[in-house]
């Protein structure tokens, strides 16, 4: 028989009358293109036997003509899973997809056209890389379907700690073109829990993840260009929408996210770490931000006198760019935002994380625009805005904020001194418990606008500055509201009670310049 009309005749299960084509003439892929189930190659879905190769060959037919590969009903245990050009692994209703407990099911893989931090050690070595599910330089590929993807990353063989070795990803996806990742439920990854490097065209929409199964279980990690995440239901420990950005000369850039609800004890929505590369042209919008009700790890009211919160995350929105790169035109806009310890934490430092073989260059922010944020406040953590001597965040509009504050601090905090820290890692806690404003510090910044922003005390007993400007120059301020616990509210002023303004210039404010 033909060999075309034979595949056919096999993906569909039953006869096909032979047709002749004339000599030259085949038929597309296009039309070739069909449904495969797994079933056909011998799986099992008993939650027992190990499907890696049953579900591997379906994989590899399925690439030569494209199609979908179909996970039934069942409990169907597998490792290493290679997706293949023009192929989607679809999981069916009731699809349940575990991941092996035997890490000798997860084989090393060493990227070929991407070499960098994820993958790789500072000195150029490969890390295992293992992952449940991996793709490297294929085209249109897609996980879809109404199933699940469970790693089983809670069991004890995968507890290391934090940033423990060899711990399998869910799905690691490399310098792949077109890729669609809609609908399925992604849950209890050994690590994070997907990790899109150097893409081209991703698509992520309608998926749940709840990842809570171990230490650094992110849940989603993107470092690519020209992508939409929309409507999707992000539920983990660490953080859960990350932008990254390992390659020095390839930003993450072009990301669209918009229409999500993120969950987590950690940054909710961030870019960075890494910032190698920089972020550029990113536009989030309609999301909205809880903490978790699940805490396996990090305990913040146990570990944080300040905070007395049962739950919170660390940081609302988190923009980094510390190792290097630029970071420019990022929009966010209309987001709400609950138990959150730090509601804005913007940072350009100097920490540089690298291969051996790169040499270190200097960080830069401009063009942000944030507006349309309400949050409330739960440590003294201040939101900060802030980069290194000798370098500035430029460019930076902040407008139509509401928080509500729920600190209290001391005289004594507003009088602190704030270590530069630019060669640590970023996050609020390298300055310390407290800062000594409670609606924004702001250090080393060129060209800023605040406006229709409203500061609500919910205690009586904060006595720091509603804002602290250090080494900023031209700032515009209007229209910021203060509201304190008794009720009484007003403006902002330029008096010294309200605004602490240090080696600062060209400072306005409600139009009426202070220096």
């Amino acid at each position: 028989m033909h060999k075309t009309l034979a595949t056919i005749k096999r993906r569909l299960g039953k006869a096909i009358p032979l047709i002749l084509l004339p000599a030259g003439i085949s038929l597309s892929p296009a039309l070739l293109a069909a449904d495969i189930s797994i079933m056909q190659y011998g799986a099992r879905g008993d939650g027992r036997f190990i499907n890696t190769k049953a579900i591997q060959r379906a994989i590899d037919d399925c690439s030569k003509t494209g199609g979908r590969v179909l996970v039934p009903a069942g409990q169907f245990v597998t490792g290493t899973l290679y997706l293949k050009s023009n192929t989607t692994l679809y999981l069916e209703k009731g699809a349940l997809l575990l991941g092996s407990l035997d890490t000798l099911d997860y084989p090393a893989n060493s990227p070929r056209t991407i070499t960098c931090l994820d993958t790789h050690g500072r000195n150029g070595r490969s890390k295992r890389n293992s992952t449940l599910i991996y793709a490297e330089d294929q085209d249109n590929i897609s996980i879809a379907g109404e199933g699940t993807i469970d790693g089983q990353g809670d069991k004890k063989q995968y507890q290391r700690g934090d940033n423990g070795h060899d711990r399998p990803k869910l799905i690691l996806l490399i310098s792949c073109r077109n890729v669609v990742i809609r609908d399925v439920f992604l849950t209890n990854s050994a690590f994070w829990m997907q990790d899109y490097l150097g893409c081209d065209g991703l698509r992520i929409q309608g998926i749940r993840v709840l990842n809570h199964a171990n230490w650094n279980n992110d849940g989603i990690d993107i470092d690519s260009r020209n992508v939409i995440v929309s409507d999707c239901d992000i539920d983990s420990d660490d953080d859960g929408i990350c932008l990254k950005s390992y390659l020095r000369d390839a930003p993450c850039e072009n990301v669209t996210i918009t229409n999500c609800r993120v969950a987590t004890n950690c940054d909710a929505i961030k870019m960075g770490t890494p910032g190698a590369g920089g972020f550029k042209n990113i536009a989030i919008s309609n999301c909205v931000v809880r903490p978790s009700k699940y805490d396996n790890f990090r305990h913040w009211k146990a570990t944080d006198k300040y905070i007395s919160a049962d739950a919170s995350m660390v940081n609302g929105i988190s923009i980094e760019c510390v190792d290097g790169g630029a970071t420019e035109d990022i929009v966010m806009d209309n987001i709400t935002m609950k138990g959150v310890q730090t509601p804005i934490f913007i940072r350009v430092g100097n920490r540089n994380e690298k291969l051996n073989s790169d040499t270190a260059r200097v960080s830069s922010m401009r063009n942000v625009i944030l507006s349309n944020i309400i949050s409330d406040q739960l440590s003294r953590r201040t939101s900060s805005i802030t980069a290194i001597p000798g370098s500035y965040i430029e460019n930076l509009q902040l407008s139509h904020i509401l928080f509500n504050i729920y600190s209290e601090g001391t005289a004594e905090d507003a009088q602190a001194p704030v270590a530069e820290k630019e060669n640590s890692y970023p996050s609020p806690h390298s300055f310390g418990a407290t800062l000594p404003a409670y609606g924004f510090y702001i250090r080393h910044v060129n060209t800023l606008t605040l406006s229709d922003v409203q500061l609500n005390v919910m205690k009586g007993g904060e006595q720091r500055y509603p804002m602290v400007m250090e080494d900023t120059h031209n700032g515009y301020i209007n229209n910021c509201l203060l509201k304190k616990a008794d009720g009484e509210t007003r403006l902002l002023s330029g008096t010294p009670a309200d605004i602490k303004v240090t080696g600062s210039s060209d400072i306005h404010i409600d139009h009426k310049r202070m220096n």
